[in-house]
């Protein structure tokens, strides 16, 4: 199958697969054709993980051409499902870890093709009969943004690789420079923030957003309209991409047109409730408001605490990803603790002295080689904004080692410096308060 258009015999061979993949195909396109958001949300966040699990644990689902050729010969091929299969198709590869140079630019150019017509909703004027004319669950609008911000950021780390030995990755280097616009900062950050601007979420009258927002537990996926769900959801990725950047006043800044309300849309996708928690007391820590860390957090903790049920009945690939955050979470109130005066919530206190005990007391001994440990187990994977222009730059310098010395310095290190410097600060001035009370 693998040479399928090659001569007129082949052509007429008709394509199968598994009953469950050529089932999971068919449905994909019929479920978006109808748009039913249900159906379509356990096709993406059960059916094609368990399917992967059971046909392409450790290899690639059937290839982009040979399900083209699938859909052609059911009389279902559309451009929309073509881009639908390959985005899933590579998230796939991302995933099993056999991704190439290739394979991450044509997984670009596809994400260019469904954001270009999704922005072409957004820009359209709502209020038609026909306002959906794209379905798509939150929880597939979330992980899709997501999966697009987490190839962004994969490939800021492998230019970063590729210029502490760039003799080793010549093909590479030649390859990126070749492909400039390749997961480019200024093309991401203009996506999302168009997706963010142009959609309905922002564009509502402040009094109706509120409205909504109090009532969006109760609607039904195919009540919520995609421009609203990309609009929400980017802003929940920008926050994500500021954070990665450190930009730390900006991502708090975006993530200020969200409503903290207990039954917004984010509630409805766990890891995005997960993220943003994170990302916002991330941002607290970094700019020394400790106490707002503590506080957004303590909430959000206690539900989560109550909440063990539910928890444990989440898909078992995202299982791993929950408890890590969750993990990161009581950390950084921790840390946040240890820096400030703030007395913790009784619920919070004994889940930390029950799971985090040696952490929590290693914390009170101004220990820095704890805050360094603490430090790299909380924070996110940063990212260099500006990585495009800095590798074209460093990849043509002559006599350029220098320079590559001081650009592959670990971003994380620099963040932990800072982070460092307003721990030893806040450990002075509790010093002081303490030698002003003796006095």
């Amino acid at each position: 199958m693998s040479n399928f258009e090659g001569n007129y015999e082949q052509e007429e061979k008709l394509v199968s697969f598994e009953e469950e993949v050529e089932s999971f195909l068919i449905n994909l396109h019929d479920h978006v054709y109808h748009r039913n958001a249900e159906a379509i949300k356990k096709l993406f966040d059960v059916d094609f993980y368990m399917i992967s699990d059971v046909y392409f644990k450790n290899i690639r689902w059937p290839s982009i051409e040979l399900v083209d050729t699938f859909y052609k010969q059911k009389n279902r091929y559309h451009n929309l499902i073509h881009s639908l299969y390959e985005e899933l198709y590579y998230r796939h590869v991302f995933i099993i870890n056999d991704i190439t140079l290739e394979d991450r630019k044509n997984a670009w150019e596809n994400y260019k093709c469904l954001l270009n017509f999704i922005l072409s909703i957004c820009y359209e004027q709502s209020g038609e009969k026909n306002d959906n004319i794209f379905m798509m669950p939150s929880i597939w609008v979330y992980d899709f943004l997501s999966e697009y911000v987490y190839q962004y950021q994969s490939m800021c780390h492998l230019k970063q690789n590729m210029l502490k030995d760039i003799e080793s990755y010549k093909e590479g280097v030649e390859f990126i420079n070749q492909n400039l616009e390749l997961n480019d900062s200024n093309l991401v950050l203009e996506v999302l923030h168009s997706l963010f601007v142009n959609g309905e979420y922002v564009n509502l009258p402040e009094e109706q957003r509120v409205s909504f927002v109090t009532n969006m537990f109760h609607i039904n996926n195919e009540n919520i309209s995609t421009k609203y769900q990309f609009s929400y959801f980017s802003c929940c990725s920008l926050l994500n991409v500021y954070v990665l950047m450190c930009d730390y006043y900006n991502a708090l800044k975006i993530i200020s047109y969200i409503e903290f309300n207990h039954k917004a849309l984010y509630w409805k996708v766990l890891l995005c409730h997960l993220n943003m928690f994170y990302n916002i007391s991330f941002c607290y820590m970094m700019l020394r408001r400790y106490n707002d860390a503590i506080k957004i957090l303590t909430h959000f903790l206690i539900y989560l605490s109550k909440q063990k049920l539910n928890l444990s009945n989440q898909l078992r690939y995202q299982q791993g990803w929950v408890h890590n955050l969750i993990y990161k979470l009581y950390l950084i109130v921790m840390i946040c603790h240890s820096l400030c005066n703030i007395r913790l919530d009784e619920t919070i206190l004994h889940n930390i002295k029950e799971k985090y005990a040696s952490k929590f007391y290693a914390l009170q001994n101004a220990n820095e080689q704890t805050y360094t440990e603490l430090f790299y187990k909380i924070a996110p994977k940063f990212i260099d904004p500006i990585s495009n222009i800095s590798f074209q730059l460093l990849t043509k310098l002559e006599n350029g080692e220098n320079d590559l010395k001081k650009y592959n310095a670990d971003i994380t290190a620099r963040q932990l410096d800072l982070f460092l410097k307003d721990v030893r600060y806040q450990k002075k001035s509790f010093s002081f308060y303490i030698l002003c009370k003796i006095i």
